[in-house]
Order: C-alpha cells, then sequence, then structure tokens
C-alpha cells in the first residue's frame, strides 16, 4: 500500500491532534527525549502576535548529523522516528516516548508557523521553518541571541489562534505538562518553568512546573506486576475518603498521561470497580502500551495490553480486599459515633424512668450481658467478665434449652462499692463453655470478709444476696463458689466500703446495635437471642444512611420502641410501634435540612 497523495495523509495526521495542550506537551516531550535539564516555555507577543516558544538545553536535533542535514532529515520523515527501533524495555529505562515521528505537525493545532533553530557544539545553529497546512520548508541560519551557551534547541510557534490562546495561559499549561508529564519530572533532574510575559497585572509571571501531589494515604502493597515479555506494571494508589475529589486513578505509559482514567479503557474491560473507585487516586504506569499516534491517548488494545490487563486482574483482588477492610474500618467508626451519640441521647434514661426496662448488653470488653430478672435475679444488671469461651462479638449467640454443664462463674456488678451503712445487691451468673448462662442446677456458697459487713437476703435459687455494709470504711473480698454435680467454679470479687459514693452519669443500659443487611425484609429492628439488631437493608435505613442527624434519630426511635415493647411485655405492641417509626421517620426525611455535606457540594458546584 501506498499514500496517493503523501502530504494529503500528513494533513489528516496533523488534524488528528485536537488538543493544544497536548501538542504542546509533545513539544516539551522532545526536549525531555533529549536530554535537556533546563526546558523554559515562554508565552509572548512577537511583534504584537502571541507566540509560544520552547528553549532546552537537551543533546538537540539528531546530534550525530550535521545541523542541515539533521533539520532536512526530520523535516523529510514525518512518520518515521529514528526513537522508533527502541524495545518498550529500552524506552522504560530512557524514559523515551517519542516513537512515531508525528510529534512535530501537532503545532497545527497551536498556531501557523513553526521555526525550529538547533545548534550543537562546533557547528553553526541552523533554522527550520514549516508552516501550516503547506509541504514546503525552508533552512537556514539561525539569526539572533539565545539564552543557553554553544547546544540548544529552539522551537518557535507564532501566530497562535486566536482560540487557542486563552487555553495556552501560564497557569493553565503549568497544571497540564505537571500531571502530563507527571512521571518523566519526577524521574528526571529537569527544571522546567513556564515564562508568561502576557500575564497581566500582578498575575505570576515565572512559574515552575512541579508534579502534583496525590491526596490521601497511599496504599501499600501493590506492585510492581510482571507482565511476561513486557515491562512490569508500576502502581501508586491512594486511598482518599472524598469521593467528590477531582483526582482519580490515572494511567500512564512510561511516565506520560495515555488515560485520565479507567473509564477510557474500556476497550480493555476495564472500565470498572475497582479501577474506577471514587476514592481512589494515583497513577498505572504501563511502558508497553501502544498508544494512538494522533491524540497520544488510550491505548491499542494488542497483545502489551492484553497482559497488562491480566496483570491488573490479579491485583484487582488485593485491591478490593483492602477497600472491603477500609469500608468495614469506616463502617465501625460511623457506628462508634453513632452509639456514642445514642448514649448521649438517652444518659440516666433508667434512672430517670425506672419503669422502663433496661435492654440486655453484650458489649465486647464490657462485663454486662443480659438482665438478672431474666434468670430469677431483682432486676439489677448482671455481669460476665473475662470468661473462657466466651462468644465473638459478631457471632450471634445461639441458645440451648439446656445449656452445660458448668464452667465457670461471674459476681456483678464490678467494681463493687457500697457506702457506709449502705446496702448493695450482688449476682452470681454461671455460664457454660460457650458463655451461654446456666439457670437450673447450679448451688451457691457465698462469703464475705467480715470486716466488710454481712450477706443477707440471699435468693432462693442462691444466685443473689444483698451485703449490708458496716459502719467504718474498708476494703474485703465476696466470694463464691458454684457447683453443678462434678463440675465446680470460683469467683471472687472486691468489695470497697465507701463514704459517699458520687452519682455517675451512667449511659448504661444501651446496647450495641447488630446491623444485619436483609433487603426487602419489613422490620426495622428486633430482640434476636438478647441481641438488639437493626435492619441496614430496609429503604429507610438507606434514606438516611448518609445523614448522620437523620441516622441518629432513627436509630433512638427504634430503640424507644424496644424499649417499650420489652417493659410491657408485651409483643402485640411491636406492629403499632412499628407504624408509628414509619411515620415518624418519613416526617423527619421531609423536614430535616440535607447537612453541611449537601451545602459543600452546592457550593463547590457554584
Amino acid at each position: 500500500m501506498r499514500a496517493h497523495d503523501p502530504f494529503e495523509l500528513i494533513r489528516w495526521i496533523a488534524m488528528s491532534q485536537p488538543d493544544p495542550r497536548k501538542a504542546l506537551a509533545e513539544l516539551v516531550q522532545n526536549s525531555l527525549d533529549a536530554g535537556a535539564r533546563q526546558i523554559r516555555v515562554n508565552r509572548a507577543r512577537l511583534r504584537g502576535n502571541p507566540s509560544i516558544r520552547i528553549i532546552d538545553d537537551g543533546d538537540g536535533v539528531i546530534p550525530e548529523l550535521e545541523r542541515t542535514e539533521a533539520l532536512r532529515y526530520i523535516a523529510t520523515h514525518i512518520g518515521h522516528s529514528r526513537k522508533r527501533d527502541l524495545t518498550p524495555e529500552q524506552r522504560m529505562q530512557l524514559m523515551t516516548q517519542g516513537q512515531y515521528g508525528i510529534g512535530l505537525l501537532g503545532f497545527w493545532s497551536i498556531g501557523e508557523e513553526m521555526q525550529i533553530r538547533s545548534a550543537v557544539t562546533g557547528q553553526k545553529p541552523m533554522t527550520l521553518s514549516l508552516r501550516r497546512d503547506s509541504p514546503e520548508f525552508e533552512i537556514d541560519f539561525a539569526g539572533g541571541r539565545l539564552p543557553l551557551e554553544e547546544r540548544w534547541t529552539e522551537v518557535l510557534i507564532t501566530n497562535v489562534h486566536p482560540e487557542v490562546v486563552s487555553i495556552l495561559g501560564g497557569r493553565r499549561v503549568a497544571e497540564y505538562l505537571a500531571a502530563e508529564l507527571r512521571g518523566q519530572l519526577l524521574a528526571r533532574e529537569v527544571e522546567l518553568v513556564i515564562e508568561d510575559r502576557m500575564a497581566r497585572g500582578r498575575s505570576q509571571k515565572l512559574i515552575p512546573v512541579r508534579p502534583p501531589n496525590f491526596l490521601g494515604e497511599r496504599i501499600q502493597g501493590l506492585g510492581p506486576i510482571e507482565v511476561p515479555g513486557y515491562p512490569s506494571i508500576q502502581l501508586e494508589i491512594y486511598f482518599s475518603a472524598d469521593e467528590d475529589g477531582e483526582q482519580a486513578l490515572s494511567v500512564y505509559a512510561a511516565g506520560t498521561l495515555v488515560a485520565e482514567n479507567f473509564h477510557e479503557l474500556a476497550n480493555l474491560d476495564l472500565d470498572r470497580q475497582p479501577w474506577t473507585d471514587p476514592r481512589l487516586c494515583g497513577l498505572v504506569d504501563f511502558a508497553g502500551f501502544q498508544v494512538s499516534p494522533g491524540t497520544r491517548r488510550r491505548v491499542v488494545p494488542d497483545a502489551a495490553a492484553a497482559g497488562f490487563a491480566e496483570g491488573l486482574a490479579k491485583a484487582a483482588l488485593v485491591l478490593e480486599r483492602i477497600l472491603a477492610e477500609r469500608e468495614e474500618q469506616r463502617a465501625a467508626r460511623v457506628d462508634r459515633t453513632l452509639l456514642r451519640d445514642l448514649k448521649r441521647a438517652f444518659r440516666d434514661f433508667f434512672s430517670a424512668r425506672p419503669e422502663f426496662s433496661m435492654m440486655p448488653l453484650h458489649e465486647k470488653g464490657s462485663d454486662v450481658s443480659d438482665r438478672a430478672d431474666d434468670w430469677g435475679g431483682t432486676g439489677e444488671t448482671i455481669a460476665v467478665s473475662g470468661l473462657p469461651g466466651e462468644p465473638a462479638d459478631d457471632v450471634p449467640v445461639q441458645k440451648s434449652p439446656e445449656p452445660g454443664p458448668l464452667y465457670a462463674v461471674a459476681i456483678t456488678p464490678t467494681p463493687i462499692r457500697v457506702e457506709r451503712l449502705g446496702s448493695r445487691r450482688v449476682h452470681a451468673r454461671p455460664v457454660d463453655l460457650s458463655g451461654r448462662a446456666i439457670r437450673k442446677g447450679v448451688h451457691f456458697e457465698w462469703e464475705l470478709d467480715p470486716d466488710v459487713g454481712l450477706l443477707v437476703d440471699v435468693a432462693a435459687t442462691g444466685s443473689a444476696a444483698t451485703i449490708e455494709a458496716g459502719a467504718n470504711v474498708a476494703i474485703g473480698n465476696l466470694s463464691i463458689i458454684a457447683s453443678q454435680d462434678e463440675h465446680v467454679a470460683r469467683a471472687k470479687r472486691v468489695v470497697e466500703i465507701v463514704e459517699v459514693i458520687k452519682p455517675a452519669r451512667s449511659s448504661g443500659g444501651i446496647p450495641t446495635p447488630k446491623f444485619v443487611h436483609e433487603p426487602g425484609a419489613n422490620w426495622r429492628s428486633r430482640m434476636v437471642d438478647g441481641h438488639w439488631q437493626v435492619n441496614s437493608g430496609h429503604r429507610d435505613w438507606g434514606e438516611v444512611a448518609e445523614r448522620p442527624a437523620l441516622k441518629l434519630r432513627y436509630v433512638a426511635m427504634l430503640f424507644a420502641k424496644e424499649i417499650v415493647v420489652r417493659s410491657h411485655n408485651d409483643p402485640r405492641l411491636a406492629g403499632p410501634l412499628e407504624q408509628l417509626v414509619d411515620v415518624a421517620s418519613y416526617a423527619d426525611r421531609n423536614t430535616a435540612p440535607r447537612g453541611p455535606g449537601g451545602r459543600k457540594k452546592r457550593e463547590r458546584k457554584r
């Protein structure tokens, strides 16, 4: 095959680059490929017309050739690059991008004419002139003075298109190049500066281009990922809780941006989770890509791209696990905040409203586990502390009709403090190896140090007793021996007789809700085996889950419902109270403000 009209083909190639910023980045990339240590992009007016100038101190245009021959070569070899024979590994090692020999044609999208002035040691500087939409070129001696000595390259684009002038503003260009060439700038010792002589007033005239930092916490343990026959995939991924952030997880080829996000890689079937997760930002770099020659964006779906996608499939499993753990941690933090606010809302409720029954507690690390009146006590809170075999916090307790045999016994409450000449009810709770309370067939023997006081009013089952304190401040031990057939368990608590017990602001009786995801189920909350469960799959929960104030009110209403049902011991109340929660939560959603999150989003849009 051959082109009928070669310049017509060149015209279409030049017009395939519609982004003047990318075209400018290609010219800066040429400077980087030449090993430049200093690059300056000058934006100014030349004889009244806007112009863009790129000056660098790199090796120059084909430095091994004489200047006229080198400039003629690049003008007559459009579509052929002397860097094209490099392997992906060599391009990665040299951080070299050019491979198509068409980067110079991008100037068509910037201005009308381009001059390339080149000088190397021992040769006279020469100039190559190219004009937009013209097959002609000119080579002549370079005139004027340039700031760099002996070896330099200058690319000057004149008569910049009016519609492009604002797009290539100094600050905009600096931010674009910083993101576009981030990997290149980080890997090289290069100083890239934008000099904006068209900036007005106090606007910044010299703008250094610095690679941007990603926001969030870097995820460790990812990459590099080996791709057989190609360079490895490098990953630099950050986790950010701000899902509305402007940064995304981008794709680079040897340090140069080829896809701003994974939505642009639909041709590789990578436009999906976890790569499109809005909480992720950073970069994935693969030097083996073949990119679209014209725009230098997106990637060609070839064998290298297939190896890239296969390599990421393995990393996706690890990343999904990490994201799931992060989500669990976030949910745990939210739950802790919710429980704290719930306890604050019902602070001292059971002291002020003794007619209501307390809820059973199953707190991890807490010594409060159930109510004494459930198994023959007097109604005070009882506890089990440090019992071997205690079930995990996230595993529902499965009650058996016949728990046992006896494994351990606990004394509650803890600590035991009694005022002088006062009294305090104490309880014993025998449990089996699984932590289940044993209600029958256990014999108890109590013993209290005489210096502390006396034990009176022992319950018929022996599982509870009252301490009557003496007249003096003292400290002693309360012991109990529990026996069931041949099984024996012992426990001991310190009893402290004090002058005065100050009233505490207690939040006792507020259990941690267990969130159960049952979409489509009608129940909102319920008690199962002594545990308070909240349905996080209910449609009402979905309405309030991201609105903290409404979420607290909703859970508080569910808690109030459970207290009333438990206090009256009448399950027939559950239905009407559930309807009351339905009506109240509906009204709340329609009247409560959206909160600071909604305001922030609206302000950002404005």
